[in-house]
């Protein structure tokens, strides 16, 4: 499972991913995500064109 770690920098958040070799996990990019920095399919109910980024 990846780990990974948020913090807020200068009003912005960071978040550090670290994946296991082979692993793949979607992003979250409309920062409405109850699993954030994961996606959970919030940015589906949201009028946003935006959807995650995945990552491998």
């Amino acid at each position: 499972m990846a780990e990974h770690s948020t913090e807020e920098r200068n009003g912005h958040l960071r978040s550090e991913v670290k994946l296991s070799a082979g692993e793949k996990v979607a992003l979250c990019r409309c920062f409405g995500s109850g699993d954030f920095p994961f996606c959970d399919g919030t940015h589906k109910t949201l009028k946003s064109s935006v959807g995650p980024v995945i990552v491998s």
